[in-house]
């Protein structure tokens, strides 16, 4: 049984199928979760925005043309619904703490305690860092990173040229590097 394209699918979810969503969902589910928690630094928040952004690609279906690709034309979608929550966004609470899930698969991996709250703090530290990005760096690097989208892809999935993408990927690295990298201590003299 040969499997039916994304670009079919949404052509048959836009005339009314909801069968047909619902195969798209369940496609890209993961994925969009994965960015929507990137993007917002929490579980609690991630569910709700994977939620809004499945809501307004149905939405938004009608301008889908199905002769293009539907991957780029979605994560589009994702990263302007994830910008848009970011920007009415009222307060950023981070709060992220090693879950027992993670603690359980962890030690069965040999790290003790003491190296997950290591892990767990550089991990809110690089968190933190990308939450000082603008929602439009953010939105880049976390596509690139997490899709591993390649420039071309991520121009695409933005509406930028192929340049812009690149060129906001390579401020974001060049601002998180400038946050995260340890202050150099003075010499005494």
């Amino acid at each position: 049984m040969t499997k039916v394209s994304d670009e079919n699918l949404a052509r048959s979810a836009a005339s009314g199928e909801h069968g047909c969503y619902e195969e798209l969902i369940a496609r890209y589910r993961t994925s969009v979760y994965s960015i929507c928690y990137q993007m917002s630094g929490n579980k609690e928040d991630a569910e709700d925005w994977a939620q809004e952004c499945f809501l307004r690609a149905y939405k938004q279906l009608a301008h889908y043309t199905p002769t293009r690709p539907f991957a780029p034309w979605f994560y589009r979608v994702v990263s302007n619904t994830c910008i848009n929550m970011i920007r009415h966004k009222k307060s950023r609470l981070i709060d992220q703490q090693v879950s027992l899930d993670a603690v359980g698969e962890h030690q069965s991996s040999g790290k003790s305690l003491q190296q997950l709250a290591e892990l767990s703090e550089e991990a809110e530290k690089i968190q933190q860092a990308i939450d000082t990005l603008s929602p439009r760096l953010k939105a880049a690097l976390v596509l690139w990173m997490q899709e591993e989208l390649t420039f071309r892809e991520l121009g695409e999935t933005l509406g930028v040229p192929l340049v812009t993408a690149s060129s906001r990927v390579r401020r974001a690295l060049l601002q998180l590097r400038s946050i995260l990298k340890p202050e150099r201590e003075e010499p005494t003299v």
